[in-house]
């Protein structure tokens, strides 16, 4: 089941310094041919791409096993469609039964890119089973077996013409509640099992944007009560690892827990990972064991923290605080917001997690807003720059100037941090 012979004919000019013809996908018809081994089985599929009579680019998929030529009556199918959902039909080609089960079928995908004008190869989309393909909702679907009593719901996305497994969800056929997970498909999942000293066992389950803002929930399913707990917090990467960083937040802002994690870019189950818990107040630190990664979302977990909030819903009150140990007590930040017009906002903010930073809009000039984002030039008329980010829950406050504590705060002073809102 591997793609044997990658074969692209240009239709180029060869005298020196010709200029390459473009083609535009209305131009392009396909073709397939089944070819045969020695015993007369179906073993291999050529898909060719053509511009007229010429072929454009000629593709051969390995069939294995090797099909007779009953059973390879369908295998060489060739649909065109919009795969990617950027508005071009693309190429989908049906290499018959993988076998294991009634719907496990492999199917191959040239993808057209329009800024090449050219087809590209789908990278991920013969891995998958059985695509069923959502253009309303912009996602790709398959559902396969996963034992003789539960299937397995797997949505992915494209980023580029890589497809991209954004989460699963494993259900039983029969007497398991509909759940829809619909509500996560803005950003992928991700999911992590561990135990807190190895006895405290706990899921952690976040999306992250593409400006690597992350929120999710941790959950202790031993705990009396047991409920998600809001988390939220930043990630990077250096080199070939990622770095996670999250606040456990309560409701009213106040932080319960540090939680970091350090794992490869590309983790699947098996790989090394290392996270730990940090108690705030104490500073008491429980390693995570046991550790190992998933993209298996909860039942509890069906609505996103990384929706955009709509402007209209901006709250008034936000806040976050901390146990500091010198102070002996919790403190943070907080910032309010008042309407000044549509998609305006007059501001008032305080941070003190290290030293004071405090500031506020001018009263002729408000903050304006570009969907769920505004960035807001020269607070207290010192130089000092931030951008607020709003989703449902909380506002993220980042720094976009260059040195903020000179001349405006104290040293290492400012805006940053994740206020969660406490005042509709």
């Amino acid at each position: 089941m591997r793609q044997i012979q990658v074969f692209v004919a240009l239709c180029l000019c060869v005298a020196t310094g010709a200029q390459a013809q473009t083609y535009e996908r209305k131009d392009f018809t396909f073709r397939s041919e089944k070819i045969k081994n020695a015993e007369g089985d179906v073993s291999e599929v050529k898909v060719g791409a053509c511009v007229g009579k010429k072929l454009i680019k000629e593709m051969t998929y390995e069939i294995e096993p090797a099909l007779s030529e009953d059973l390879a009556k369908y295998v060489g199918t060739i649909s065109e469609t919009d795969l990617d959902f950027d508005g071009y039909p693309d190429v989908d080609i049906y290499l018959g039964y993988w076998g294991g089960f009634a719907n496990n079928t492999r199917h191959e995908a040239l993808l057209w890119a329009q800024s090449q004008h050219a087809f590209v190869e789908a990278e991920g989309y013969g891995e998958i089973g059985e695509p069923v393909v959502d253009e309303e909702k912009k996602y790709i679907q398959t559902t396969l077996s996963a034992g003789p009593d539960h299937r397995v719901t797997t949505y992915y996305r494209w980023q580029g013409n890589k497809l991209r497994e954004y989460l699963t969800n494993t259900w039983a056929i029969e007497g398991d509640e509909y759940v829809s997970f619909e509500g996560l498909l803005n950003y992928p999942c991700y999911r992590f099992d561990a135990k807190l000293d190895g006895r405290i066992p706990v899921n952690i389950v976040f999306q992250r944007t593409a400006d690597d803002i992350i929120a999710g929930y941790i959950y202790y399913p031993k705990a009396k009560t047991p409920a998600p707990i809001l988390i939220a917090g930043s990630v990077v990467q250096y080199g070939d690892k990622l770095y996670y960083h999250f606040d456990e937040y309560q409701t009213d802002g106040i932080i319960t827990g540090f939680i970091s994690l350090e794992t490869p870019v590309e983790c699947d189950y098996f790989s090394k990972m290392e996270g730990f818990w940090t108690n705030p107040k104490t500073l008491k630190e429980m390693k995570m064991t046991d550790l190992h990664f998933s993209q298996e979302m909860p039942k509890w977990f069906t609505k996103s923290l990384l929706t955009p909030e709509d402007p209209g819903n901006i709250g008034r009150e936000y806040s976050f605080r901390q146990w500091n140990e010198g102070y002996q007590d919790l403190i943070g930040g907080h910032i309010t917001f008042r309407g000044a017009g549509k998609n305006k906002v007059h501001f008032e903010c305080g941070n003190i997690r290290h030293n004071i930073a405090e500031g506020r809009s001018g009263d002729d000039r408000p903050a304006v807003l570009k969907g769920n984002v505004f960035e807001y030039q020269d607070v207290n008329e010192c130089g000092y720059g931030f951008r607020a980010t709003f989703f449902p829950r909380f506002v993220v406050l980042q720094t976009i100037t260059d040195s903020p504590s000179y001349d405006c705060f104290g040293a290492g002073a400012s805006f940053d941090g994740i206020y969660i809102k406490v005042k509709q």
